[in-house]
């Protein structure tokens, strides 16, 4: 059975079962479908792991509560999730703080190499030194900027997947009682050439990082005749 062969079953299935979220998960199923044959399996392979749509359908009249237990259930349900929402929270407030960091940091970067580059006094907060030396420091920072900016855009990625995983399972394991679903992807999914320009990217800025950080350094040395420039220019007086 090919993907489309084992969507269109799975559809007719959840629909026969009047499942109300049925695009949903269909969505889902499709995703891990990507996700699989990114990874090098076939669309035969990926079907025959997963669970028959019929199972998956019929699941649905299983969680369904006796009458009697109905309100126990969604009382515990609702504790639940308030507990993990409050943990997730904390969690989550975390990650995207060290993304807007990052983000700044990148930022702050660019913005000092630039005026390195371009002779721009900001308030005095750049030290003296030849316009060498402050070439090669500001293309360094330049190259950290990208780095900490491709860095950026991972994280935030990672994260966005993390909290997508979590809300996934949230609905699964605590909204419909655990009912039968794709294994979730850990990784975030990025589109191959945009991988491929992110990853040459970084390349490129490492290399061009390590250069200008050592002919930076030197240049430094050689211009103030020690080894311990910032001594001698009186970076810290």
């Amino acid at each position: 059975m090919n993907k489309q062969a084992y969507l269109n079953e799975l559809e007719k299935a959840l629909k026969a079962a009047q499942v109300r979220d049925c695009a949903e998960i269909l969505e889902e199923y499709a995703e891990h479908f990507e996700r699989k044959l990114q990874d090098g399996y076939g669309e035969e392979e990926i079907a025959a792991r997963l669970a028959p749509p019929k199972d998956i359908a019929g699941q649905f009249e299983s969680m369904k509560p006796a009458a009697g237990a109905e309100k126990g259930s969604r009382m515990t349900l609702a504790a639940g999730r308030t507990l993990a929402d409050i943990l997730a929270g904390f969690f989550f407030i975390l990650l995207y703080a060290w993304v807007f960091v990052l983000g700044v940091f990148s930022v702050a970067s660019a913005g000092l190499g630039f005026a390195l580059i371009t002779g721009i006094s900001l308030w005095n907060m750049i030290p003296h030194m030849p316009y060498i030396c402050a070439l090669l420091t500001g293309l360094t920072l330049l190259a950290l900027a990208a780095l900490s900016a491709i860095g950026t855009e991972y994280c935030r990625l990672y994260t966005a997947q993390l909290l997508k995983v979590y809300l996934r399972w949230r609905k699964a394991v605590l909204g419909d009682g655990g009912r039968l679903s794709p294994p979730p992807a850990m990784h975030p999914h990025i589109e191959a050439k945009k991988r491929r320009a992110m990853r040459s990217a970084a390349l490129v800025s490492l290399v061009v990082f390590a250069v200008c950080c050592i002919a930076g350094l030197g240049s430094m040395m050689i211009a103030a005749g020690s080894p311990e420039p910032w001594h001698v220019w009186r970076w810290f007086q």
